[in-house]
């Protein structure tokens, strides 16, 4: 992401509810579903448009074992991130 992107701080633990059109690509995910995840964390996309959430599915029995795998990662929209946290400039 550019410097000047504002990227929303979505802490550990805040559940996402996207649209199909919310989100671009997934692991294991049907291309233009609705998703629900609970994040564990945002990396970036090298784009001011997207970024990568990594993070579990609300039913998931581990989500606290550091040794269990992500459930769930997949490109989202910036402008939707945008509506879970506040923002913040990466650098």
């Amino acid at each position: 992401m550019s410097a000047t992107a504002p990227v929303p701080e979505v802490g550990p633990g805040v559940l996402l509810t996207l649209d199909g059109d919310d989100w671009s690509e997934g692991r294991g995910l049907v291309p233009g579903s609705r998703v629900e995840v609970v994040v564990t964390g945002l990396h970036a996309d090298d784009s001011d448009e997207w970024v990568w959430v990594v993070g579990h599915r609300p039913g998931c029995a581990y989500p606290h074992v550091d040794e269990h795998v992500p459930c769930v990662e997949l490109r989202v929209r910036l402008a939707v991130l945008r509506r879970y946290g506040s923002a913040r400039h990466e650098s």
